[in-house]
């Protein structure tokens, strides 16, 4: 099954990973104009105290935090971390990101999204089966 989602916000992020926690063999590619995941911390960044944010988040979601980032008091630092955090576990999980991607067009009959990106794969088109939007 292939699953394509636009934008790699925390609400994105979480949905790909519920996604794989019930379909293990499902392909997820996440495009995103970010040319990092997780940062710039504005304007989308919101303040969280990343060790109660942690509580709600399976632990198989997120990798191991740094020890400088402080987890106990309202920070954006913590929640750009949180999404990083997020996005790393994902790849370890078999998940692929196309940062700096722009969606050129979405055919909904054919199922197949057209893209042009700065990283690896420069542009192309690809088929899905289920299509997220967290733009």
């Amino acid at each position: 099954m292939n699953i394509a989602i636009l934008g790699s916000s925390k609400m994105a992020l979480e949905h790909a990973h519920s996604i794989l926690d019930e379909t293990s063999i499902a392909r997820v590619v996440v495009y995103t104009e970010e040319a990092e995941i997780g940062f710039p911390e504005i304007p989308y960044s919101e303040e969280i105290i990343l060790t109660e944010a942690l509580t709600i988040i399976p632990e198989n979601w997120y990798s191991t935090i740094p020890v400088g980032i402080d987890q106990d008091n309202p920070s954006k630092t913590a929640h750009s971390w949180l999404i990083k955090l997020l996005a790393i576990r994902l790849v370890s999980r078999g998940a692929r990101f196309l940062l700096r991607t722009r969606i050129l067009e979405i055919d909904e009959d054919r199922q197949e999204i057209s893209f042009r990106g700065g990283g690896s794969i420069g542009s192309g088109v690809e088929p899905y089966d289920e299509l997220y939007d967290f733009r």
